[in-house]
């Protein structure tokens, strides 16, 4: 690190969040202020993670019943089959029909939270103020 005032002394600070990493840190010479220098850093952000969804909620409901009820799962059962055969057939005929009906699919999501302070407080609270909004742009009355 190199000093960010002509006296020597590195008063400067670059702060970001924990998982973020710095590479390259540089101090340029003084510019409009004649006491300080810029300081500049590459910044790497936190990795994105992945992760495989299904969009159930695209799934056409009445076809995926129809689905269920014509596959091997609403058959009649023999007395004397294996616990672990059952399973195997719950098992590909499920993965069979959610293939069908809703691929998976890759999510890529960042890994870093630009606003650390919002938690679950301040999200229910955001919640019920944007009820309260809707209610009142719904009945216009002082007391919504």
């Amino acid at each position: 690190m190199e000093p960010t005032h002509r006296q020597g002394g590195t008063l400067d600070h670059i702060m970001t969040f924990a998982d973020f990493q710095l590479d390259e840190i540089s101090v340029d010479p003084a510019g409009i202020i004649p006491d300080h220098s810029l300081l500049t850093a590459d910044v790497d952000p936190a990795p994105t993670t992945q992760r495989l969804v299904r969009a159930w909620r695209r799934a056409d409901r009445d076809s995926l019943r129809r689905a269920l009820e014509a596959s091997q799962l609403c058959q009649p059962v023999s007395p004397d089959a294996a616990i672990d055969e059952l399973f195997d057939t719950y098992d590909w005929t499920m993965r069979d029909i959610a293939d069908r009906f809703a691929p998976l699919h890759t999510l890529r999501r960042r890994g870093d939270r630009r606003t650390p302070w919002f938690d679950a407080d301040c999200r229910e609270a955001r919640r019920v103020c944007r009820r309260c909004e809707r209610r009142y742009r719904r009945s216009r009355s002082v007391t919504d």
